[in-house]
């Protein structure tokens, strides 16, 4: 990386820019040219040099998503941010496929481009000193249990137990299934602030604000729950939901983020930001083919973060052994966990607690024992700088 480096504005009106350049002197020193509106394509020489471009981009008109596209291509890593005029979902998805690092609707908060430029540009130079990991979890479909799985892993890397030999976290979860997050049910919490305080406090929204709406547990995680009303999935923006994991990610070593099972504008964002997507599936036929779907979606919007995916409710030794393995040779990917089938967490849930807590000696918290000391080994992997392949299982 060259000692003075570059963002490359394009097409961007005079407001604009000012945007990006108050974003960029929160984080350092950068050298910022502007070029005219013209064909992106035509600048990707300009942008080859560059650390990070922001491009303008209009979806409505003709040719523009091609031309976008073009842009990004010829690129060799991922570093362009499309700052979008009134994009659909549709059209930030088609933004995120045609090689965007990131895409913005103008008008464009400093908040919102800050927290972009920050995590491209923590990509881009490897930097990860005081960076929190975050952790997105997505299920196969109902009944998969993973809200269940993350939060005993959130929990256990937060230190519950006592006797792991793995070091504690300072660990957040942030409920942001806004229609029917349960987080706050599982923990046996009471929240007297949700992310509603949250959606009504955008504008002085920080790291230190967010620990002030938060519930903890005995564990020692901190919550962010979910609304306690049913909320629009549209009432969580973009801009939002990113900035939640930017302080997040300043103020805990771990934060595991609940997504709703149905996507929205946001998911993809979220997903890109993530260190590690945590993917939890019932070891059925249909947890399978929800998976694939789910891969599918994830290549298809190029969204290239590592997956850590758990097979859950495994009844008895033999499905222990076979199916991971058989459903693994299906999606071409191996199973990372593999928690059992365990009446425990019922019980536990009937009483309010976690299986870790209520049955520590049991099947299914040994199991989520394992599960959380191998995620912490691959978090671990990514801030020394190993591949994750040489990480032990």
């Amino acid at each position: 990386m060259k000692a003075e480096p570059e963002i490359l504005l394009i097409g961007l009106d005079s407001g604009q820019a000012d945007t990006v350049r108050a974003a960029a002197r929160e984080l350092g020193k950068f050298r910022i040219e502007t070029l005219p509106k013209a064909p992106l394509a035509s600048f990707h020489v300009e942008a080859l040099d560059a650390t990070a471009v922001v491009a303008a981009v209009d979806p409505a008109q003709p040719g523009a998503l091609e031309d976008f596209h073009r842009l990004t291509r010829v690129l060799p890593e991922r570093k362009v941010i499309a700052a979008a005029a009134r994009p659909s979902g549709e059209d930030v998805r088609r933004l995120f496929r045609a090689g965007a690092a990131d895409v913005l609707a103008t008008p464009i908060s400093v908040e919102a481009m800050r927290v972009s430029l920050s995590e491209l540009l923590r990509e881009q130079t490897g930097a990860v000193t005081g960076q929190g990991r975050i952790i997105s979890v997505l299920k196969t479909g109902g009944g998969a249990g993973a809200t269940t799985a993350a939060l005993n892993i959130a929990a256990l890397m937060a230190g519950a137990g006592g006797k792991r030999r793995q070091p504690r976290r300072s660990t957040a979860v942030l409920d942001l299934d806004v229609q029917f997050g349960d987080c706050d049910v599982a923990l046996d919490l009471q929240p007297r602030s949700t992310l509603v305080d949250v959606l009504r406090a955008q504008g002085r929204v920080d790291a230190r604000f967010l620990q002030t709406v938060m519930t903890e547990h005995a564990s020692g995680l901190k919550l962010l729950a979910c609304p306690s009303s049913v909320v629009p999935l549209d009432a969580v923006t973009p801009e939002l939901a990113l900035a939640l994991l930017d302080h997040a990610a300043s103020a805990f070593e771990r934060t595991f983020v609940e997504l709703p099972a149905a996507w929205s504008d946001w998911t993809f964002q979220v997903l890109a930001r993530s260190d590690v997507i945590l993917l939890v599936s019932a070891p059925t036929v249909a947890g399978a083919l929800g998976a694939r779907r789910v891969l599918e979606a994830l290549k298809e919007a190029k969204v290239d973060r590592p997956v850590f995916f758990v097979l859950n409710k495994l009844n008895g030794v033999i499905d222990a052994f076979e199916k991971p393995a058989r459903i693994g040779k299906t999606l071409d990917m191996g199973v990372d966990a593999a928690l059992a089938c365990d009446p425990a967490a019922v019980k536990a849930a009937d009483r309010g607690k976690l299986v870790v807590e209520a049955f520590p000696n049991g099947r299914l918290a040994k199991d989520l024992v394992s599960a959380s000391a191998k995620l912490e080994r691959r978090l671990a992997a990514l801030e020394t700088g190993r591949a994750v392949s040489e990480v032990g299982a």
